[in-house]
């Protein structure tokens, strides 16, 4: 056995232990020669034992390494460096494939006993791991572009502004120079154009409207499917003059799609792409598709207002024809009181009570109606003179109160919380009932007050307490109209930021009455220690 045989096959004991899969691993001697070599790092370089072992590394990186690179200046300082300890070079190399590999040069110089002042360079193969990182940096600017586009979508207020705000971003995230947007009309026989940027004028005057069953735009208004206008692709001559009329040499039309139904199209232009790449067309899509559901979004609530108000007309229209039909039935009814005597009577009392139910039912809508529908204006209220005036409308109701100059945050519905509670302990107190209002400072927060109205009635029982003011809409009564009074009486109060319960009257004693407690924020008014708005 030769001497250099001896030494190749002593190097290749003593390194075996830097052998790793996917890594090729040269060790140069104090020379810089290479004295070992494993199976990898000849197959990345294309040689034999016999062409590096005992060459100096510089010579076997550039006869068998440079020719690989994909950039000159890679291999510059991939020549340059040699004899320098290297982190990590990124490289672009050409196998023996003819495939395109991604590698980090690295080297580094032994400084432990008995290898001190040898080197060793590695050739890492992380073309997986770059493809990897490469389609997760796509993925998440796919993802960042759909989500600007989708936060536009969810802002805009109405179809023309969710279009051109549309646009506008997907123009400015992806590069694209002219841009333009068209809707299907209810015919779905002409694509209308909404919006458009940077369109030649020449283009816009004879394309405002399309007919979507010529050529080539029977693609995407009819079919749903995209269509990418690409000069480099030699398109036919509707195609070319398409893109010449627009100044462009790219143009992707995607389809506008609302479930699964096309709705319109955007138009994306680029004056210097030659074409456009499939990660772009599944983002311009995915577009298309957010755009759409956008404007299914404001269709749907253009829909729902015009609804809305004809259901608030009809509403109107009933409220006011049934208001006149009802003080027609109890002018009768007290014409009949004067006439009728005894079990007649009797029986036009009760038909009037029955015309007086009704209208209080009729009343509790509208009042919820308004809740809903205007936004609290609140204004300092007199809170004495509204409680004084739900006692003259009820003047058959027995009730205690002591004036108070208090007054509080509040709107024109105000008296229908009193309204409703004392018309609430009437109803099932009886006339004979005994009520009492109080108006008091709060105890626990400051610049409210607690105002409480007891009665003398049956009471609430425990197990009813907690629920009762939600009674309605838990399906818990009987009647279609009964117990809105306490559901609208609490959403009163929210609605002036106070809160309200139910206690006994006599603690312990539910069957001796209730007390309706519920806070209200008071006026501050200037010159004391501070001021409500």
């Amino acid at each position: 056995m030769s001497g250099a045989d001896s030494r190749s096959i002593q190097s290749r004991e003593t390194f075996q232990i830097l052998d790793e899969p996917g890594v090729g691993t040269l060790v140069l001697d104090r020379d810089m020669q290479v004295t070992w070599a494993n199976a990898y790092a000849m197959d990345i370089l294309s040689a034999h034992e016999e062409e590096i072992l005992g060459f100096d590394a510089g010579e076997v990186l550039d006869t068998h390494l440079v020719p690989l690179l994909q950039g000159g200046a890679d291999a510059h300082r991939l020549l340059a460096t040699v004899r320098e300890e290297i982190p990590g070079l990124d490289l672009s190399l050409q196998d023996s494939r003819g495939e395109e590999r991604r590698f980090v040069y690295s080297s580094r110089k032994i400084r432990q006993e008995p290898f001190a002042g040898m080197w060793v360079i590695c050739i890492r193969d992380v073309t997986e791991r770059k493809q990897t990182n490469e389609g997760l940096l796509s993925s998440n600017r796919q993802l960042f572009v759909l989500n600007q586009i989708m936060g536009v979508s969810a802002s805009s207020l109405s179809l023309d502004e969710l279009l051109e705000a549309s646009l506008s971003k997907t123009l400015d995230l992806l590069g694209f120079d002219v841009g333009l947007t068209y809707l299907l009309n209810p015919e779905r026989t002409l694509a209308l154009m909404r919006c458009n940027h940077a369109v030649p004028k020449k283009y816009l005057d004879r394309n405002r409207a399309i007919k979507v069953h010529h050529w080539p735009w029977n693609f995407v208004f009819v079919a749903g499917q995209p269509r990418y206008l690409e000069l480099q692709s030699k398109p036919g001559t509707i195609e070319e003059e398409i893109l010449a009329s627009l100044g462009v040499s790219a143009l992707a039309c995607i389809p506008i799609l609302a479930e699964s139904v096309v709705v319109g199209a955007l138009f994306l232009g680029s004056r210097e792409r030659e074409g456009l790449h499939d990660e772009e067309h599944h983002l311009l899509e995915a577009i298309g598709r957010e755009i759409g559901s956008g404007v299914l979004r404001s269709m749907l609530y253009k829909r729902l207002e015009a609804s809305h108000r004809e259901t608030n007309l009809y509403l109107d229209i009933m409220t006011h024809d049934i208001k006149n039909a009802e003080n027609v039935a109890i002018l009768y009814c007290d014409l009949l009181l004067d006439m009728l005597d005894e079990d007649a009577a009797l029986y036009a009392r009760k038909l009037r009570e029955s015309v007086r139910k009704s209208t209080g039912i009729l009343q509790n809508v509208s009042t919820i109606r308004r809740i809903h529908l205007e936004p609290p204006d609140l204004v300092p209220v007199h809170l004495s003179r509204v409680i004084r005036a739900g006692l003259d409308r009820t003047p058959e109701a027995g009730v205690s109160f002591e004036d108070t100059p208090a007054e509080v945050w509040a709107d024109d519905l105000l008296p229908e919380i009193f309204t409703n509670l004392i018309g609430n302990a009437v109803k099932f107190g009886g006339s004979d009932v005994g009520i009492t209002i109080r108006v008091e400072d709060s105890t626990q927060e400051e610049n409210t007050l607690v105002v409480t109205i007891e009665d003398t009635g049956p009471g609430v029982p425990d197990g009813m307490k907690e629920g009762i003011f939600r009674r309605f809409e838990q399906g818990k009564n009987q009647g279609y109209g009964e117990g809105l009074g306490l559901y609208i009486v609490e959403m009163l109060i929210e609605r002036y930021g106070g809160r309200i319960w139910v206690e006994d009257r006599v603690e312990g004693r539910p069957d001796l009455g209730a007390s309706f407690r519920f806070t209200l924020r008071e006026v501050v008014h200037a010159g004391t220690d501070e001021c409500e708005e």
